[in-house]
């Protein structure tokens, strides 16, 4: 059993290194979920060095590969069963969610505010189904900062 304090970004990547999966040689439903963590895990690299239009791209692709994935399920877990006597941390709509948190970061940065709020809507609506699934330690915290980001400024 996964302690749900263990679930974290850093996990995840870490279960989805190695041979890399690009959208044109995913086949299955498993391939679109490691592909999408591994664009995932080239977009915060950028983020973190402030690669914006990059990272930006990445996050995209990210996400759609996450978005054909959606459509067939839709449920977080920390514990999925991959095939027989394997299990992955697998968290789609928490990954989307991050991904839009880091879009609407960058559109802030730009100073395009209402790209930014959009971004942290979706990422708000995602964290939420995600909590539905799994009540993660990084689930909540991830809601918690969205919903400072949301909060209306006082000025």
């Amino acid at each position: 059993m996964i302690l749900l304090q263990e679930v974290n970004l850093a996990a995840v990547f870490e279960e989805n290194e190695g041979l890399e999966v690009t959208r044109e040689n995913a086949k299955e439903l498993r391939d679109f979920y490691r592909g999408g963590v591994q664009q995932k895990a080239k977009a915060e690299k950028e983020f973190q060095e402030k690669g914006y239009p990059v990272a930006m791209k990445l996050y995209l692709s990210s996400n759609e590969l996450f978005s054909t994935l959606l459509e067939y399920i839709d449920r977080d877990s920390a514990e999925y069963n991959l095939f027989e006597g394997t299990s992955i941390l697998f968290f789609p709509n928490l990954l989307v969610a991050d991904n839009h948190l880091k879009m609407g970061r960058i559109h802030d940065a730009m100073g395009r505010q209402r790209p930014a709020y959009r971004n942290w809507k979706r990422a708000l609506s995602l964290v939420r189904r995600s909590l539905e699934s799994e009540r993660t330690e990084w689930g909540l915290a991830l809601q918690q900062e969205l919903l400072l980001l949301l909060a209306p400024k006082k000025d």
